[in-house]
């Protein structure tokens, strides 16, 4: 575990210093995403939002706006950001071409492909920088916020996340004050979170578990007959709401995990917490390895 947050911190500096001086001062910018990485670009959105005040921040499904809307706004945009997952190298290359071609300045945070493919090569244009599928989302995650605190840190919002940026220190605390919760939530056949922590439920669908967010629990929860459900203290009402006009008889067993910072540094907590259950699936494989 320690081995892996320092890594995730070193990966969150380079993109950090990769991306500061590409994003600051800018007053149009396009967060562009293509596969399972929605909530960190939605993450990204709302930091730069604080932290550039007037700036103009759009998050945009790669697939969606490649021909559909980038063609009618390219003159308007100053920069895009993409983000990836392993999946979507088909739009990852539609949407560098698309920028090439438009002449948008753009730079890639692309996920690095388990099995090495040729697709992330055919579209090339503009920067990029290829990270490590098992760091993508905590790696960038942390490094959202280091930017907010680069480029916006008179923002009083932006300059108290400053104490929850290195790993290492929180890891211990998360785990012990979580842990019971986390290994009941590891039993569920469901994920459910509100929208601050998407990129946790997006982080356990890569590990199988179903995932939707708390506005579409009436439609899936019949579905499953137990589920997590995270969410910040910042967010109980949404999920008290949520729950009192759900009607999906036979109601699944919930685990609550409340995770109990600020929205935007969560994710964070709720990242170290998916790489717990990692470990603890990795450890019983190797058991039952041991007894066969």
């Amino acid at each position: 575990m320690v081995r892996f947050l320092e890594k995730s911190e070193n990966t969150s500096e380079a993109v950090v210093n990769a991306l500061a001086d590409k994003l600051s001062g800018k007053s149009s910018i396009a967060i562009v995403y293509c596969g399972t990485v929605e909530g960190l670009a939605k993450h990204l959105e709302t930091i730069l939002r604080i932290s550039l005040g007037r700036a103009n921040v759009m998050t945009m499904s790669g697939d969606y706006v490649h021909n559909t809307l980038l063609p009618y706004i390219s003159d308007f945009v100053e920069h895009a950001l993409l983000f990836s997952s392993p999946q979507s190298q088909g739009c990852v290359n539609r949407v560098r071409q698309a920028l090439r071609l438009l002449g948008i300045d753009s730079y890639a945070l692309l996920s690095k492909p388990l099995r090495e493919a040729t697709g992330y090569v055919v579209a090339e244009g503009g920067g990029a920088m290829e990270l490590d599928d098992s760091l993508y989302r905590l790696s960038i995650s942390l490094a959202n916020i280091k930017l907010g605190l680069r480029i916006g840190a008179e923002s009083r919002r932006i300059k108290r996340m400053e104490g929850e940026t290195k790993l290492s220190n929180i890891a211990r605390e998360v785990v012990e004050l979580y842990s019971k919760a986390i290994e009941a939530a590891e039993k569920c056949s469901m994920v459910i979170t509100t929208h601050s922590l998407v990129t946790v439920g997006e982080e356990l669908s890569d590990l199988g578990y179903p995932h939707i967010t708390v506005d579409k629990m009436s439609m899936y929860m019949r579905f499953a007959n137990s589920a997590a459900l995270f969410y910040t203290t910042a967010e109980e009402h949404i999920v008290r709401e949520a729950l009192s006009v759900t009607k999906a008889p036979p109601t699944p067993k919930l685990t609550h995990v409340k995770i109990n910072t600020d929205p935007l540094t969560a994710p964070l907590y709720g990242l170290i917490l998916v790489q717990y259950i990692r470990l603890r699936k990795t450890i019983a494989t190797e058991e039952r390895h041991v007894v066969i």
